[in-house]
């Protein structure tokens, strides 16, 4: 029996039972992704897991999704490789309304998080804090990205709000997309470190207006890293 909350690797997974499934039926550039309710049912997946599956492979610019329309094989399918460089959501949403969409949830999500919050959830953070900076001094960003995801996930569980949860879970491949590499400035990427840990001790005092505020000058000063002007012009 698979078990949901343990997203990630399942995802991972499904992005390529689906690229497989599209190549095998022969789809090209143009042609419709079969619906989400049939990808489901044919590779014995739940909905949501599909659902950031399809996101995934969006993100991925192997497929783009037309609101009211559905899902269709992008021009990019063919390449062996999938560009990890460019921003492929823009006919949904810019990054700056991503990040603005963080800024809001998250700022809402710690201060609920600092209720809740164990020794054992504050040592858990700080095990994927500790992480995303040993990736950052070896130059390995793509993991110092997941880690970083997974910090501001497992906020969120810790917060107790399955909603948000869900939500968060389910943009996981438009959140780090926005902070793919190549890293513009890699010796900024320190300061996520400190800012993390400002976050933590308010988390570890059960204080959540600063939980807050720290988390919102965490996702204000990560827009400012990746170039990303936080208020759209």
């Amino acid at each position: 029996m698979r078990v949901e909350k343990d997203r990630r690797p399942v995802t991972t997974q499904l992005v390529q039972q689906i690229r497989r499934l599209m190549a095998e039926t022969g789809l090209k550039p143009g042609d419709r992704v079969p619906p989400q309710r049939e990808l489901a049912q044919r590779l014995g997946a739940s909905r949501p897991t599909v659902r950031e599956a399809v996101l995934q492979l969006e993100g991925m610019g192997l497929i783009r999704i037309e609101p009211a329309r559905g899902a269709f094989v992008a021009e990019g399918f063919d390449r062996p490789d999938a560009d990890l460089t460019g921003w492929t959501f823009e006919q949904r949403f810019s990054e700056v309304e991503i990040y603005q969409l963080r800024f809001a949830l998250e700022g809402f999500t710690v201060k609920l998080a600092a209720r809740h919050a164990s020794q054992d959830d504050i040592a858990r953070l700080s095990d994927l804090n500790e992480a995303m900076r040993e990736a950052i001094e070896q130059a390995r960003f793509l993991d110092a990205m997941e880690c970083d995801f997974a910090l501001h996930m497992a906020i969120a569980e810790i917060a107790g709000n399955r909603s948000i949860s869900d939500i968060i879970g389910l943009y996981r491949p438009i959140i780090t997309r926005t902070q793919r590499p190549p890293v513009l400035e890699p010796s900024r990427l320190s300061e996520a470190f400190n800012e993390h840990g400002a976050i933590l001790r308010a988390l570890s005092r059960r204080d959540g207006e600063t939980a807050a505020i720290a988390m919102r000058h965490h996702i204000v000063q990560s827009s400012d890293r990746m170039k990303v002007p936080f208020i759209a012009s």
